[in-house]
């Protein structure tokens, strides 16, 4: 069978509002075949950022759950080596810098196996000091991504994470992607009415209104993570649906996506350049962490 060839889209894939439109334009494209063997052509790719891996992914278990056959073509030497460092390609190569946090993917039960995971990975000498009590705060807002996940998404399919750390950048970004009904649709089946996927994304980052409704963390997790990223001058970026939404340091964003991305994705960028040590601060009220 001559494979059909889809193009990619894109010149590159970041992590911002054009990367996300690439990837759930590029799932639009590939939701019109059934049972095809399909090429995605990515001959005019010149950068993927690595912890992209995991919502590309996404979009590649949605396709091949169709009965499609999938393959990547014309990718440059510069991400084909990216791609074979993190494990999205077959053919693996090894990392010799340790900057991956390799693909993987989890059922929806495996809260264990992705705890490990992330405290295996994230635990690098470059990471913003923190004392023992907020670090263990810290990594159970991370658990809480995928704990949402596992209680909220309804996938079909396992959820993928991705990390990569950038030395010259000095960021470290790690990504998780489960390919369910998306924000919207987890509020909508609480019985909660938002008028756009971003307006539902925005809705559910708010501390107060989560009471694990989303597939983000919610309570003093979400709380914890977004004060970190504004003290950090970090990112937090949630694409779901139809919706994009990114927190810049302190400065929020939101805005609607072409098409649909399958499921939610969040991805976390820590700046390792931060010198700042941090603690839980002493109050009497628990959510206040700094």
């Amino acid at each position: 069978m001559t494979p059909i060839h889809v193009p990619i889209g894109a010149r590159e894939l970041r992590t911002n509002m054009s990367g996300f439109q690439a990837l759930a334009s590029l799932h639009q494209a590939l939701s019109a075949f059934e049972g095809e063997h399909l090429c995605i052509d990515c001959a005019t790719l010149s950068w993927l950022d690595a912890h992209l891996s995991a919502p590309f992914q996404t979009i590649a278990l949605h396709c091949v759950a169709k009965g499609n056959r999938l393959q990547l073509a014309n990718l440059r030497d510069s991400v084909r080596t990216i791609l074979k460092k993190n494990g999205l390609l077959k053919d693996k190569a090894p990392d010799t810098n340790h900057t991956t946090m390799p693909v993987t993917r989890f059922e929806l039960h495996q809260e264990v196996e992705f705890a490990n995971y992330t405290r295996r990975h994230m635990a690098r000498r470059e990471m913003p000091a923190m004392t023992p009590q907020l670090k263990a705060k810290f990594y159970e807002g991370i658990d809480e991504l995928f704990a949402n996940s596992s209680l909220h998404s309804s996938s079909k399919i396992r959820v993928t994470v991705a990390g990569q750390f950038f030395p010259r950048n000095e960021r470290l970004s790690f990504s998780i992607s489960d390919g369910g009904r998306g924000i919207d649709g987890s509020l909508r089946a609480a019985g909660l009415t938002i008028l756009s996927s971003e307006d539902a994304i925005d809705w559910a980052m708010q501390p107060n209104n989560t009471s694990r409704h989303g597939d983000i963390p919610g309570g003093l997790g979400l709380r914890l993570i977004r004060d970190f990223v504004e003290v950090n001058r970090g990112t937090l970026t949630v694409c779901s649906s139809s919706g994009f939404w990114m927190q810049n340091g302190s400065e929020v964003s939101k805005k609607r996506l072409r098409h649909r991305f399958p499921g939610t994705a969040v991805v976390l960028d820590i700046m390792t350049s931060d010198k700042n040590r941090y603690d839980l601060k002493a109050a009497q009220d628990p959510r206040n962490i700094w």
